[in-house]
């Protein structure tokens, strides 16, 4: 199981992470969270700020400085960041937190090599460690879709799967095509 916390709103991102494949899913809105055990693949969380969360893997998606839980206890947390944002880059370094960063530079840990209005290709820069343990090698994943999509966005979802290693819906796919998005 890996929680996932991101701000409000955040359904774009669940909506990307439902698109990889057959893995179960709770939704949720609270800002304080324990889970323990077996339970579904994915545990979203969305809320304006956290406060407590307990849990043995962590995707923290941060977006903006007071997006981080106040407190948390996991075995495996790992801040998913925006690289384009200073402020969110020192709060999570204040936090001792391992971050894995997304954006279109190239120190950047996933970036674009490409992006259109209906394709892109996110590009894994360094080897990763899965919270299993399981060591993800770079790589250049095409992606098809319709509809507007936001880079950080689709970089967050394939961090997220990065990080469930041999549970990971997209290894070895040779394209990750996303359904249209519901219509505002």
């Amino acid at each position: 199981m890996v929680v996932v916390t991101a701000g409000d709103p955040g359904r774009r991102l669940r909506e990307l992470l439902r698109t990889g494949g057959a893995l179960s899913m709770l939704c949720a809105d609270t800002d304080r969270a324990v889970f323990s055990g077996d339970g579904p693949d994915i545990v979203f969380l969305s809320q304006r700020a956290f406060y407590q969360i307990a849990c043995e893997n962590a995707a923290f998606i941060v977006r903006r400085k007071g997006e981080l839980p106040r407190e948390f206890s996991c075995k495996n947390a790992v801040a998913i960041i925006d690289s384009a944002d200073p402020a969110v880059l020192s709060a999570v370094a204040g936090r001792r937190l391992p971050a894995v960063t997304c954006g279109l530079g190239t120190s950047d840990t996933l970036t674009l090599s490409s992006f259109t209005v209906d394709s892109a290709v996110i590009s894994l820069q360094r080897q990763l460690t899965a919270f299993d343990g399981t060591p993800v090698e770079p790589f250049e994943l095409p992606v098809s879709f319709s509809g507007k999509l936001e880079p950080f966005e689709l970089l967050a979802a394939a961090a997220i799967f990065c990080l469930m290693g041999k549970q990971n819906p997209l290894a070895a796919a040779p394209l990750w095509r996303i359904p249209p998005g519901p219509r505002p």
